[in-house]
């Protein structure tokens, strides 16, 4: 069998992967070289890309989990960007909470740092490092000059020049999310062809979750379908709350009916409007990634079988509120809907965790494959598991 891993965007979010990973491997002397080994490809975007890196570094889980549980570490990823370091007219829009608030540079600074025991090494050298049994690599970015997506990987694609880099160059790339978050595209020069790249986060080219990508990189190697397993770990995935619909609403009526008179209001509806568009890049594509990944993987085969569960998890928390949740639950959807990606403190970071625990109680539900929703928001399960512990013993099975 032919597993491939794959480790979705999703900033601070991606803490909910390594809580379960810690889960699938509970042994706290295990380190990240073991994990790497038990798969044949691992494709990541954005901050799965880190906990690519972080098990790329052979730390164990509990020093992955320092990725996020550090503030000093958060701190130089999310690198702030002064008044002065931006150009205009960001610097001007920035306290109105639109634009860039991080500095690409600062974040290249930080993960060097971070990750200094890989920084040197190329992916293809990171792979023989890490010896017998490693691992395909690859890291989804977004090329900003060429408009498209661009793929780093540890191995050559006949139908592409060989771009080297290292590791901490391609996440660089994959996790630099633009317009209201960082300010420049990455600049890297690959090795090989000395081409010089200009990189954002690879969701711009949709694939926020990289599973369909990786499905494809795998027959692209000449696997042959039947022989594909995938475990492809998320970071959430937000269905709009009450709340939320509800307070659009009410800036679209108000300014609809006042445009030319509540300025204010039409400012706020505006930047809502523009934040959400950059947004987008983090909401439909998980599930189109995994529908048509699962199509690829089984023939439109889009049965809840034992035996295509088994070759196809996806463990991810589906955050959104049902009539049936207590209220403490309800509460801590809502909690969570109000969260962007770039999580700094340690109260955000908490509220990750206690979302990880609900998730794994079956209080927040697991992020379907192929869903559809009625008119009263009821959740109709077509293909994938509902729960955490019914996706998560597929994983064990497998």
């Amino acid at each position: 069998m032919y597993k491939i891993l794959s480790l979705d965007g999703g900033g601070s979010w991606a803490l909910l992967q390594i809580l379960t990973l810690k889960e699938r491997y509970p042994d706290p002397e295990i380190t990240g070289w073991t994990i790497l080994k038990e798969y044949d490809l691992v494709i990541a975007n954005s901050g799965g890309s880190m906990v690519l890196a972080a098990l790329a570094s052979d730390w164990t889980l509990d020093k992955c989990l320092e990725l996020f549980d550090k503030a000093e570490i958060r701190d130089s990823i999310f690198k702030k960007s002064s008044f002065w370091d931006r150009y205009f007219p960001t610097n001007f829009l920035a306290p109105l909470g639109f634009g860039p608030k991080y500095s690409t540079t600062g974040k290249y600074k930080g993960l060097s740092d971070i990750f200094k025991e890989i920084k040197s090494l190329k992916l293809h050298e990171l792979v023989e490092k890490i010896g017998e049994g490693a691992p395909h690599m690859a890291v989804v970015t977004f090329d900003a000059i060429n408009n498209k997506a661009k793929f780093f990987r540890s191995y050559e694609d006949e139908d592409e020049e060989f771009d080297e880099v290292n590791l901490v160059q391609a996440i660089h790339g994959s996790s630099n999310a633009p317009v209201n978050y960082f300010d420049f595209p990455a600049r890297i020069k690959a090795n090989g062809t000395e081409k010089w790249y200009y990189l954002w986060d690879g969701a711009l080219g949709g694939f926020n979750n990289p599973v369909a990508a990786g499905m494809v990189e795998a027959l692209n190697l000449g696997v042959k379908k039947e022989h594909i397993a995938i475990v492809s770990l998320g970071t959430s995935n937000k269905i709009i709350s009450e709340r939320e619909r509800k307070y659009f609403y009410k800036l679209y009526i108000n300014v609809l009916k006042n445009r030319r008179w509540k300025l204010r209001m039409g400012a706020k509806f505006f930047m809502k409007t523009v934040v959400n568009q950059a947004k987008t890049i983090l909401y439909e594509p998980p599930d189109w990634a995994s529908y048509v990944a699962y199509v690829l993987r089984f023939d439109y085969d889009l049965k809840n079988t034992d035996e295509n569960a088994t070759k196809f998890v996806r463990l991810s928390p589906l955050i959104h509120a049902l009539d049936e949740f207590d209220d403490a639950t309800k509460e801590l959807v809502y909690q969570l809907h109000a969260l962007d990606m770039d999580l700094t403190c340690d109260e955000d970071i908490q509220l990750i965790k206690e979302c990880f625990k609900a998730w794994k109680e079956g209080r927040i539900l697991n992020q379907p494959i192929k869903t559809s929703f009625d008119k009263n928001e009821t959740i109709k399960y077509k293909c994938g598991r509902r729960y955490f512990q019914e996706a998560f013993q597929d994983w064990q099975r497998l």
